[in-house]
């Protein structure tokens, strides 16, 4: 029942349409559709802003694509290759930006894993 009052709250300040929400103890990740990234972010990254200050949490937004790849990459934007084998994508990342993507005790690779199998036929990610 939250997760919808989130959803609709977010669709409210931004005007874009939510595919998908998952939230953690410091940040919401939305995911939104195609080509819909710049609308909820607003110009300046007003929209957004708004949204941080009203549901007390910072905000990530997510763009979904139907090609698996293009979704990944919407992801994780510094993948550097992207293999898709048995249901399984592998990603590659330059050893700086790596740590980054993975975050604190794989957190952010975790919520990032759980969009994707969520939203695509994909069971598992992973970053090399």
């Amino acid at each position: 029942m939250e997760t919808i009052q989130i959803i609709n709250a977010f669709e409210n300040i931004t005007g874009s349409e939510v595919r998908d929400c998952l939230t953690t103890e410091e940040k919401i990740y939305f995911l939104v559709g195609a080509g819909k990234a710049a609308l909820a972010i607003g110009k300046g990254g007003k929209r957004v802003q708004t949204a941080e200050r009203l549901l007390g949490k910072q905000i990530r937004i997510l763009e979904f694509d139907e090609s698996i790849e293009k979704f990944i990459k919407n992801l994780i934007p510094v993948a550097e290759k992207i293999e898709i084998k048995n249901k399984c994508a592998n990603v590659t990342i330059n050893g700086k930006r790596r740590g980054a993507v993975i975050g604190k005790s794989g957190e952010n690779i975790k919520r990032l894993k759980e969009i994707l199998c969520r939203n695509s036929d994909l069971e598992d990610l992973r970053v090399l």
